[in-house]
């Protein structure tokens, strides 16, 4: 219900009871009042009777008397009755009275007579001392029904709560249509205003003329929305200075990683150029017969092959590419990092395992944050590995819950044969610049920027480690599949 149907509707009801209840108190006034007119008449007219009745009338004369007072009255009843015990039935009263009750001549007495099985109304009965000279006990009895007065006072009743009613309706309806216009129509501006503002329309509201509250509540409103939207700019400002800021470190991470990897990149480039300047001198020399130049040719094709695929790999983990997802094969993920990292590891002395599980699924992730995402967890578990350890990397299809559902996930666990990390290590391991390497062989972002990833794509990673037992990093991407549908706009 709105706002302005329900003022008048309280203001209808509260009039309605102050009404009811005047109405209600005026026509117990009434009553009261006509119940003490009918008592003043009767006696009146019973102390006039009584007086007509002389002490030398008899029974039959005073009968006779009441009888013609009687055709001359309206609603009061007037009758000759004997009040001596076994009195005849036609002289009998309406109240049987007791001796010490009966009235003195002169002197009425009222009382009422309750309603009796058959009649519609109690009765105002009075009686008035009238002995005759044949009866000493005799009396005027006057009786009135009073169902005549509470019918008056029912319809003055009924009469009043007409005229209210008709009078709150009329006045309901005008409120109605008054308060539709002043109140109904500012408050659904208002409200539509509002729901703009929570939709994220912040400008929607002019400069009110109105020098009222709804003018105040607008002008309110107007300056919370200009706040808001000077807010939102600020914050959409910092959001895309943190992304670039983001990117600018994780650009920085990939460099840090080619720096430690240059000098495996120098010997994994000099073993094919030293095969390439040896066929190239042999094939100078002119020592060589034809099919065996054709040989060395093919070897140098080879090598500069071999060549081109080591420098391509760096530069593709290298180059700062924007954000793209797309649906890509885990183990081409996982290959790539370890193509990249080979070398790494035959030189520090590191056997790479790799372990897939039954079947190839598919994620939607960017391949080239993934690739640094595993690359970061791989380095890191090569150098804490010690000479003729093993990195064990596998990738498995697994089910977690998400908010009370099960949903599908691919994990990538990455577990070296290092001494393992302390508890209070373990818990800021993924902080940015916490690291375990000696001064000026790390900066502390890798693993901070592996988060950063994996949080981006929806997943989680995890680190389980105790001292002198190594490390197992676990990343959970979640699965793109035929059930569960990517979303391109992440």
């Amino acid at each position: 219900m709105r706002l302005v149907p329900k003022l008048a509707l309280a203001l209808f009801a509260g009039v309605f009871l102050v009404v009811a209840a005047f109405t209600a108190l005026r026509a117990r006034r009434d009553l009261e009042a006509f119940d003490a007119d009918a008592r003043r008449d009767q006696r009146i007219v019973g102390v006039t009777a009584g007086a007509a009745v002389s002490p030398q009338l008899t029974q039959r004369d005073a009968v006779w008397l009441a009888a013609r007072v009687n055709d001359s009255r309206e609603g009061i009843q007037i009758r000759f009755v004997s009040l001596a015990e076994g009195a005849s039935p036609e002289l009998g009263p309406l109240l049987q009275l007791a001796a010490s009750e009966r009235p003195r001549a002169g002197h009425p007495k009222q009382l009422v007579k309750s309603r009796q099985p058959g009649e519609e109304a109690d009765y105002l009965v009075t009686y008035v001392g009238a002995p005759t000279v044949d009866d000493p006990y005799g009396a005027v009895e006057l009786s009135q029904p009073l169902a005549s007065g509470a019918a008056y006072a029912w319809q003055a009743f009924l009469s009043a709560m007409a005229s209210s009613l008709a009078m709150v309706a009329v006045g309901g309806v005008t409120m109605a249509a008054i308060g539709a216009r002043v109140v109904g129509r500012p408050v659904a501006e208002l409200m539509g205003a509002a729901r703009r503002i929570g939709e994220g329309e912040f400008d929607v509201l002019r400069a009110s003329k109105r020098r009222d509250e709804f003018g105040e509540l607008a002008g309110a409103l107007r300056r919370m929305g200009s706040s808001l939207a000077e807010e939102r700019r600020r914050t959409q400002h910092e959001t895309d200075a943190r992304i670039a800021a983001l990117e600018q470190l994780r650009h920085a991470e990939r460099l840090s990683t080619l720096g430690q990897l240059a000098s495996v990149l120098a010997h994994e480039i000099g073993t094919p150029l030293n095969v390439v300047a040896g066929h190239a001198k042999l094939i100078a020399a002119g020592k060589l017969p034809g099919e065996l130049i054709v040989d060395s040719a093919r070897a140098i094709g080879a090598q500069c092959d071999r060549i081109t695929g080591i420098v391509r790999r760096v530069l593709d983990y290298a180059r700062r590419r924007p954000a793209k997802r797309t649906t890509v094969s885990g183990s081409d993920v996982l290959s790539s990092a370890c193509g990249l990292l080979e070398g790494l590891a035959a030189r520090r002395g590191v056997k790479l395992e790799i372990r897939r599980g039954p079947g190839d699924f598919s994620l939607w992730a960017d391949p080239d944050q993934l690739q640094q995402c595993l690359t970061n967890v791989v380095s890191n578990a090569i150098y804490a590995s010690p000479d003729g350890g093993v990195v064990q990397l596998s990738l498995n299809a697994v089910e977690r819950s998400v908010a009370g559902e099960r949903r599908p996930f691919l994990a990538f666990a990455v577990a070296d044969t290092g001494h393992g990390l302390e508890e209070a290590v373990r818990a800021r391991i993924f902080e940015p610049f916490v690291t375990t390497k000696p001064p000026g062989e790390g900066t502390g972002l890798g693993l901070s920027v592996a988060r950063d990833i994996v949080a981006e794509h929806d997943g989680v990673i995890e680190v389980t480690s105790e001292p002198g037992h190594g490390c197992v990093f676990t990343i959970f991407v979640p699965r793109s599949s035929a059930d569960v549908e990517p979303n391109p706009d992440r």
